[in-house]
């Protein structure tokens, strides 16, 4: 029996998910990043956070959604007043999220006047891989 329990912890500590990909500008300084986590195999859903760097600065996770381990997150910069805010849109939901400060984050209901901006590419699964695809 023991041999049983040390086998299904270790086996469902190693199939959880933690695992993300990264955006980065201005030589790795600006880095935008999102990641994934669920603490079970068994489960298809996880967490979806961003992480917003600018070093020295500041650097900051938000939590976005709970969310399929397939779920694909489209990622813009929205360029209407600076270069550090962007928009991260998951199927429906979109969010917006500053790397000035790192601290300003909020849901979006709908597009902003002008569109979400340009768009830089999509986090998501690639060969079994989360990946940060740039847009071409």
């Amino acid at each position: 029996m023991r041999r049983f329990s040390i086998l299904f912890a270790t086996l469902a500590i190693v199939a959880c998910t933690d695992d993300g990909a990264s955006y980065s500008t201005d030589n790795g300084r600006q880095v935008v990043s999102v990641v994934r986590e669920n603490n079970f195999f068994w489960e298809k859903e996880a967490k979806f956070y961003v992480v917003v760097t600018r070093l020295p600065d500041c650097q900051r996770r938000h939590l976005m959604q709970e969310a399929s381990l397939k779920t694909h997150v489209e990622l813009w910069q929205y360029r209407q007043n600076n270069d550090n805010t962007f928009i991260l849109r998951m199927g429906n939901a979109m969010y917006v999220v500053e790397n000035r400060t790192c601290e300003g984050f909020a849901p979006m209901a709908e597009e902003p006047p002008g569109g979400l901006g340009e768009h830089l590419g999509t986090f998501g699964e690639s060969r079994g891989v989360f990946i940060f695809a740039p847009e071409e």
